[in-house]
């Protein structure tokens, strides 16, 4: 019975931290005058393929093996030591307040400030719209999913956000997020894409 509790315990607790990633972090306990070193693969005998600030916030770790975080630099995904990167009590979805998406064919960027605004540029707008929106909520299913419904001056704006492996196929990053953007109204749209949590 004492295994047993054990066991759901364990289990129960990687579960919930799971759920946490993507998650923002800060760099810290690295010197002023030194970097955090990003790696081509998850130990430090990988290859180096970028760098992170001594004083870098707002790192996002999109998944983690063993002791180490996956991140973006630049225009890649690399990993970095999880003992160098303190996570944010804020940094989850639920409580970060921005998340920055976009897709290509065709091109588009959503920049969700959640409970405020979002702003969504696309090849017919290049200047944006503006929509203020709410907050993500969320849907517990076989996977984790979330809506957002916001409204603008032209469309209405429904999101539909996906806690799984996305790649936006033109650089080598990785997201954490997968993202349908349903506009309403005049020249109704479907866009797909990719997400990241930011400052």
């Amino acid at each position: 019975m004492v295994r047993a509790i054990i066991i759901w315990i364990f289990v129960s607790a990687t579960a919930v931290f799971a759920e946490e990633l993507p998650r923002l972090h800060d760099v810290s306990g690295v010197a002023a005058d030194d970097v955090l070193n990003v790696r081509a693969g998850p130990g430090g005998s990988h290859p180096i393929v970028g760098t992170l600030l001594p004083n870098q916030r707002g790192v996002e770790v999109i998944r983690t093996q063993g002791n180490w975080g996956l991140v973006n630099v630049e225009e890649r995904a690399g990993w970095a030591s999880l003992s160098y990167l303190a996570s944010r009590d804020d940094g989850n979805l639920g409580n970060s307040q921005r998340l920055v998406c976009h897709g290509t064919e065709p091109f588009w960027d959503l920049d969700i400030y959640q409970g405020q605004q979002a702003v969504m540029k696309t090849p017919s707008n290049f200047d944006g719209e503006t929509y203020h929106v709410g907050l993500f909520q969320g849907a517990w299913s076989q996977t984790r999913k979330w809506t957002l419904l916001g409204s603008g001056a032209r469309h209405e704006l429904s999101m539909v956000l996906l806690k799984t492996q996305c790649s936006d196929g033109m650089s080598d990053r990785e997201f954490g997020f997968d993202a349908t953007v349903f506009l309403a109204g005049p020249d109704a749209r479907t866009f797909t894409g990719c997400c990241q949590l930011q400052d």
